[in-house]
């Protein structure tokens, strides 16, 4: 009787070896002292993980908008519907937008004509005429033609090129303007996402006045015809690389704003030499021709006795300064500016797919009204991500490129995936969680959009001397274990790498071979309950306890 209670003992503990995993034996101690539960520190392989909750989502996705206002005509697609990249989706009623398009058309034709009269009124003061007069003895009838000087034209045509680079020069700074508006509201967007206040953008450089005494008129503001349809999210990335951080972003955008105000700057300098250029040009000119040409004649007395004579020229009326031309290209600029929105706005009623995928939604109806809200929901449902909202006590675990097993509600089997992206900016609704994304590979089937799973992300994985990780006391440089030798357990300062949810690696303190305590029998054994579990849990185990009353076992 007694060798069989001895066999079943020994059953018993090949059990426990088993069952510990990675080498770790568990075995307890008993005698006048408390007992021990023990395990072996041995070599083994150690995996940390994270495990978090998801949502599914399409990489690509677009949320597709009407980017005018107008009533919808036409609605073209159904929800559930295939469409490829560029069908048409809806389309707007025009009739307001042509209407639009034909008033800025007629707005430029009035600017540029008012330019057109600007160069021939300072051609004309440029020019003047000139005159002479005769005198004639009396006598026969006769007469003799007197002779005049030709307008001073060489003086008018040397404006012709400073006029020309008048016009070029305001062009240029109009153009500076409106690309320099553009990086504004770009850099404004890009910082807006900042943590704390980001870069403000130097405000753009008021235009250089001109130095004649004429005040420039302010010139119109030019319209930036650049409308753009709202999209959805991006495509993930497919590499591990690291993306831009919004703090790189915000500072490469506000650089690129500065470079454009330089620009500016630049071209108003040189705007305001022409127009002092042009301005001394036509003083000269007109000075010129106010002193006409002088005439003379001879001419035989009529029969009348009278003799001829000679009528001198005068100039025309003050002709319009340099500034006025400037002003006046700068509102032909902005009309041909609107034109082009007008234009923009007329393609854009009809709106189509950016990508080739499925119909979602459609929230667009005939008749009613787009107002710039999501009509068209459109995604690819061949690839899909999952967005999970980790803890900010996790994030220094997390990577770009981490491997991660994602198990869909439903599903009785894991995709395997990756991380692609780890949000800097906390949730909007959960202050305390970041967004992670993390890419599946291949094309998995049965997905549904919004659907939720479960994800665990490898975080670290090595291996060497590891012990449960319930034998583990503290952290850091102040980990400790209790190392049981010679019938007593004392602490011992140890150095741990990686940490998994049952072993975990020490790197030193800790040799092969050496028994650790896990707990002390008196104490109860750990139950399911996550509060009642330390870092990872009880791990696998068994408790044998032999005393002089009998044999008691337990398992773990």
């Amino acid at each position: 009787m007694r060798n069989r209670f001895w066999r079943i003992a020994a059953l018993v503990l090949g059990v426990a070896v088993v069952a510990g995993g990675a080498g770790t034996a568990y075995a307890a101690m008993s005698g006048s002292g408390p007992s021990y539960r023990l395990a072996t520190a041995t070599p083994s392989d150690v995996t940390a993980a994270l495990q978090e909750v998801g949502t599914l989502a399409p990489v690509e996705q677009a949320d597709v908008a009407f980017p005018v206002t107008g009533p919808v005509k036409s609605v073209d697609v159904v929800p559930g519907q295939h469409v490829v990249a560029g069908q048409t989706l809806g389309s707007l009623d025009t009739t307001a937008l042509e209407t639009s398009l034909s008033g800025a058309r007629v707005a430029l034709a009035n600017a540029n004509l008012q330019v057109s009269n600007d160069l021939a009124s300072e051609d004309d003061a440029a020019g003047g005429s000139g005159g002479g007069s005769g005198s004639g003895s009396s006598g026969s009838s006769g007469s003799s033609p007197g002779s005049s000087s030709s307008p001073t034209s060489s003086l008018a045509s040397a404006l012709r090129p400073l006029q020309q680079a008048v016009l070029a020069g305001q062009r240029r700074v109009d153009g500076a303007l409106a690309q320099a508006r553009t990086a504004l509201a770009e850099a404004k967007a890009a910082c807006a996402a900042q943590p704390g206040p980001g870069p403000t953008p130097t405000p753009t450089p008021a235009p250089t006045s001109s130095p004649t005494p004429t005040p420039t008129p302010t010139p119109a503001p030019t319209p930036t015809p650049t409308p753009t349809r709202p999209v959805g999210r991006a495509p993930a990335p497919t590499s591990t690389s690291t993306p831009p951080s919004p703090s790189a972003t915000c500072a490469a955008a506000t650089n690129q704003v500065l470079d454009d105000e330089t620009a500016v700057l630049g071209a108003e300098q040189t705007l305001s030499r022409r127009l002092t250029a042009l301005d001394q040009a036509l003083a000269k000119a007109i000075a010129g021709g106010a002193s006409g040409g002088s005439g003379s004649g001879n001419g035989a007395g009529g029969s009348d006795g009278s003799g001829g004579s000679g009528v001198g020229g005068s100039g025309g009326g003050a002709p319009v300064s340099a500034a006025q031309l400037a002003a006046d290209q700068a509102s032909a600029d902005a009309a041909a500016a609107q034109v082009t929105v007008a234009e923009a706005n007329l393609a854009d009623a009809k709106v189509v797919s950016p990508i080739a995928g499925t119909v979602l939604s459609v929230s667009a109806n005939v008749g009613a009204m787009a107002t710039g809200g999501t009509a068209f929901v459109v995604a690819g449902l061949h690839s899909y991500q999952v967005v999970a909202d980790v803890p900010v006590t996790d994030m220094p675990q997390l990577k770009v490129g981490e491997r991660a097993s994602v198990s869909p509600d439903g599903s009785s089997s894991g995709l395997a995936g990756t991380v692609v992206s780890i949000g800097l900016i906390p949730d909007s609704s959960s202050p305390a969680t970041y967004p992670v994304t993390i890419g599946l590979t291949g094309q998995p089937a049965g997905l549904h959009p919004d659907g939720l799973a479960t994800v665990t992300i490898t975080t670290a994985h090595s291996s060497g001397v590891s012990v449960p990780t319930s034998a583990v006391h503290g952290s850091g440089r102040k980990a400790t274990v209790s190392v049981y030798s010679g019938g007593k357990a004392r602490s011992v300062k140890v150095t741990i790498g990686t940490m998994g949810p049952v072993m975990t690696r020490i790197t030193s303190g800790l040799t092969a071979g050496e028994k650790v305590v896990l707990a002390n029998l008196n104490q109860p054994l750990p139950n399911n309950n996550p509060s009642d579990q330390g870092p990872g849990g009880p791990g696998p185990g068994v408790t044998i306890r032999v005393a002089p009353g009998g044999a008691f076992f337990r398992g773990g």
